[in-house]
């Protein structure tokens, strides 16, 4: 009878034991480049979940968050614009933001393409050259584009715009499915004083996602797998 009680203990113990090991996992099996992007599904406040809402991405997925890794002395970082401005954090860090009860990372990794890359050599690393003018800008709470403030997407997009055009902008939406605004948005922008800045250009993380220019290395969705 021992066995019967011990089994599913065991079983529960290994499971947990995996879930704790996830990162360990990942950070094994995962090859960081320069480059590549990390889209994040955040839960970390209603906020995130109302970008989401409005923002639809690739895999019928919805991201609140971006960042790109880069390399500095040896160790591979994740540069991006988020609430205390912009900044370098570690990988560690970042994807543990967003861990789920079985402890793997919201995160969706894609990198630029080769065959994009075979015709714009230099665009990684002039997109990280340029990013030493935004260290420590403040974040953009505005959501708005040439404010000298930035949001997360806007950063990226502002990194790797200029000769070429990577990405692009397009009409921002604040509305739900049912086209009316979202409640959250209502009450954050009534709290800044301003009008809801619908229709203004703009960018988002999932709209990143659906550039045909990137190559997707990585989906939580599917965490065993790395391409």
């Amino acid at each position: 009878m021992l066995y019967k009680i011990l089994i599913p203990i065991l079983f529960v113990f290994n499971l947990l034991l995996s879930q704790n090991n996830y990162l360990d996992y990942f950070l094994l099996n995962y090859q960081p480049e320069e480059g590549h992007f990390i889209f994040q599904d955040l839960d970390s406040s209603p906020l995130c979940d109302a970008i989401e809402e409005v923002t639809p991405g690739i895999f019928n997925q919805n991201y609140s968050h971006v960042g790109m890794i880069i390399k500095r002395n040896k160790n591979y970082e994740v540069l991006e614009a988020y609430v205390n401005g912009v900044k370098t954090v570690t990988l560690e860090e970042f994807i543990n933001r967003s861990i789920t009860k079985s402890g793997i990372p919201k995160i969706t990794i894609a990198k630029i393409h080769p065959y994009y890359l075979n015709e714009n050599t230099d665009l990684i690393q002039r997109a990280i050259e340029k990013s030493k003018n935004y260290l420590n800008k403040k974040y953009d709470i505005n959501f708005l584009m040439d404010n000298d403030s930035y949001y997360c997407s806007e950063f990226i997009y502002e990194i790797f715009n200029g000769d070429t055009c990577f990405f692009n902008l397009s009409p921002m939406t604040y509305k739900k499915s049912n086209g009316k605004f979202h409640e959250i948005w209502i009450e954050y922008f009534n709290e800044l004083k301003m009008d809801i800045p619908e229709g203004k250009p703009g960018i988002n993380p999932g709209k990143m996602t659906l550039n045909k220019n990137l190559k997707f290395i990585f989906n939580y969705k599917k965490p065993y797998d790395f391409n």
